[in-house]
């Protein structure tokens, strides 16, 4: 530093702007590394997957609070997949569930269809933006009361919903989303239960998350695309603890003490 600094009086540059710019320059290279290096949350990272997942089934802004009512498209019934992601079945079991549940009479009269039905009382649920597996646990839900949901749709007593009644292709549809979403709620809940630290199981879920994933777009190949935007996803965030030497140390210590406890 000293020879630059005498360099550059010679060539008359104050030496004080070039040591704060290089300075400036060091600390930018220090908090990029430290970005670039930094352990991720896990099931942070899969909730960031299951949003790209949910991003290809469903229009995510009407899970916003405040947002519009929305209304199912009017015209041919879905005869495929395809059809029934562009009806949005997710969108209209969540504004059913609002419009069901913001009227006392509409509960009341649910809660008669699940007792005749000789079932549990359940209320429907709703998903929220920012809960974790809301959606999923919303979908589970209207698939577990699918019997008293269609017979409260057929009802003469509240003929305006009857716009959010299903067809056997949406419901398939709900059942394939539900399989999907499984997936990172599975394994979200199998890290977040954990009492100690999981560092070391971080890659070895990725790469288990991703295996049942693609096992799933093999044998339901109808929903690759959806699937694929979560695996994207995840690659994505996979391919950054590469740079962080943490997690296969973190590993390395696990299998060294998994070594000493067994001899």
């Amino acid at each position: 530093m000293t020879c630059l600094a005498t360099e550059l009086t010679k060539c008359g540059i104050k030496f004080d702007k070039v040591e704060r710019r290089v300075r400036y320059l060091n600390l930018l290279l220090f908090y990029s590394n430290f970005i670039l290096m930094r352990c991720r949350c896990f099931p942070h990272v899969v909730n960031r997957a299951c949003k790209s997942v949910l991003g290809a089934i469903t229009k995510l802004d009407f899970a916003a609070n405040g947002a519009p009512e929305y209304v199912p498209t009017i015209g041919p019934q879905p005869r495929s997949f395809l059809d029934a992601i562009d009806r949005d079945p997710i969108a209209t079991v969540r504004t059913l569930v609002r419009v069901t549940r913001s009227s006392s009479l509409r509960r009341q009269y649910f809660s008669e269809i699940l007792k005749t039905l000789e079932k549990k009382d359940l209320q429907l649920l709703r998903d929220v933006d920012i809960r974790w597996s809301s959606t999923l646990l919303m979908v589970e839900r209207a698939i577990l009361l699918r019997e008293a949901i269609d017979k409260f749709l057929e009802s003469d007593e509240f003929e305006e919903l009857r716009k959010y009644q299903l067809t056997e292709v949406e419901w398939d549809a709900l059942e394939a989303f539900h399989r999907i979403l499984s997936v990172p709620h599975a394994f979200q809940q199998k890290l977040s239960a954990e009492k100690t630290p999981t560092l070391c199981n971080a890659i070895p879920s990725y790469e288990a998350m991703a295996k049942v994933w693609e096992a799933q777009q093999h044998k339901y190949p109808e929903t690759s695309h959806i699937i694929q935007a979560g695996l994207d996803k995840l690659e994505g965030y996979r391919d950054r603890t590469d740079l962080v030497p943490a997690y296969v140390l973190a590993m390395s210590k696990l299998i060294e003490s998994a070594h000493f406890t067994q001899t």
